[in-house]
């Protein structure tokens, strides 16, 4: 019997195009003799929406008109079942408001991106529901979505990070100077600036000096309310690897990016076109140029697939992500950041290593449905007599075996 696996996609984010583009791509390359898709798309305003419209990009067009191309859903939890309900109003002829088609699904495949998606909210819902979904949990996505909190579990775990400072964004508006001294202090320009919680590029400035510093600050405390500063890598190579798993993750191939900017903002990522050494043009559009293997050698290529594999672990992540590194002149390697739900789900990355985008978006599904059975099989309810009982073969508070 075919699963029905929910896509869901679009909330209220700063990402929200890329996610469509994500999402269109996956539910046109889900196997259809496995499969059934069935759209979930949340709107800017938080609306929830299904539909058969909703597969392809024209629907999206005019995001204005397209309550009249969709169908409203809400979502519905049941006892007892590990599936939920999607309730759909009928807007028929003769139907009432309160008429609703039961629509249950099996799994969810997240292509949301950024924040009331990528971030740990949809993924806590999930847990509610009791529906299984293709992403880190609701810690590794927290995690993974806040650049200062990663830093800190690296660098704990031993793997390398460049410098850097953060300041909240009380911090920066009450005392804006101290902020600056304590950033020119410990670090040296170039810089860059960046909201904790945001991704696409989206609010990062590269600061020179004194001046771009404070403006950079003032650009990205619009965006989240802890900021990060970090040491601008000089003459680095930016270079991505992929990784696929749960308990035992595998890398993908390596991918270089190059860009004439002056560093991969959005538009860079997202408004060009690129070409690469494995695949066709018909990608995600993400840079303008990248070459896949990336040309690094035997050793470095294993040192990036092997920091990539640690930095999931670290994170507790599930499923797949991208992990983000710079290379610095002397072949030192940094983990830049991790992407929990990368765009396009990084399918060029595992096609390079022969692995076709439909069949990486089955693993996902499986990788999903065993993560939810490894949650299942935690106790999540005791007995107080139980607990009563172990108390009076010995002394409170211990259990004799």
């Amino acid at each position: 019997m075919k699963k029905r696996v929910a896509v869901v996609f679009g909330s209220r984010s700063v990402e929200h195009e890329v996610s469509i583009i994500t999402a269109v791509q996956a539910m046109n390359s889900l196997d259809e003799e496995l499969f059934e898709v069935i759209p979930l798309y949340v709107s800017k305003e938080g609306a929830w929406f299904t539909g058969e419209a909703l597969k392809t990009m024209d629907a999206f067009r005019d995001l204005a008109g397209l309550p009249g191309k969709a169908q409203r859903v809400q979502l519905q939890p049941f006892a007892g079942k590990s599936t939920f309900v999607v309730q759909v109003p009928h807007r028929g002829f003769m139907s009432h408001a309160t008429d609703v088609e039961p629509l249950a699904v099996d799994v969810a495949l997240f292509c949301n991106h950024g924040t009331n998606g990528e971030d740990g909210t949809m993924q806590g819902m999930f847990e509610l529901l009791g529906i299984p979904y293709t992403s880190a949990g609701v810690t590794g996505s927290a995690l993974g979505m806040d650049k200062v909190f990663q830093k800190q579990l690296f660098a704990a775990a031993g793997i390398p990070v460049v410098p850097y400072v953060s300041f909240s964004r009380r911090a920066w508006r009450s005392s804006p100077d101290d902020c600056l001294r304590d950033a020119e202090q410990h670090l040296q320009f170039p810089m860059f600036v960046k909201p904790a919680n945001l991704g696409s590029s989206v609010g990062i400035t590269r600061a020179t000096d004194h001046d771009t510093l404070r403006y950079a600050l003032e650009v990205a405390s619009h965006f989240d309310r802890k900021l990060l500063v970090e040491q601008a890598v000089v003459d680095h190579r930016e270079v991505n690897c992929a990784v696929l798993g749960n308990d035992d993750p595998m890398p993908s191939a390596c991918e270089e990016v190059f860009s004439s900017h002056a560093f991969l903002d959005y538009d860079a990522k997202y408004k060009v076109g690129y070409k690469t050494t494995a695949g066709s043009d018909s990608g995600p559009q993400k840079a303008e140029a990248r070459k896949v293997p990336a040309d690094l050698g035997d050793d470095l290529t294993h040192r990036v697939q092997e920091l990539a594999c640690r930095a999931f672990t670290t994170l507790d992540c599930r499923g797949v992500v991208r992990v983000d590194f710079l290379i610095d002149g002397s072949g030192a390697v940094y983990v830049n950041e991790i992407n929990t739900i990368p765009g396009a789900l990084s399918f060029y990355l595992w096609e390079a290593v022969g692995m076709q985008y439909r069949d990486l978006l089955t693993n996902l599904i499986n990788l999903a449905c065993e993560a939810f059975e490894d949650r299942r099989s935690n106790i999540v309810s005791y007995d107080v007599s139980d607990i009563l009982r172990l108390g009076s073969k010995g002394k409170s508070g211990t259990r004799k075996v």
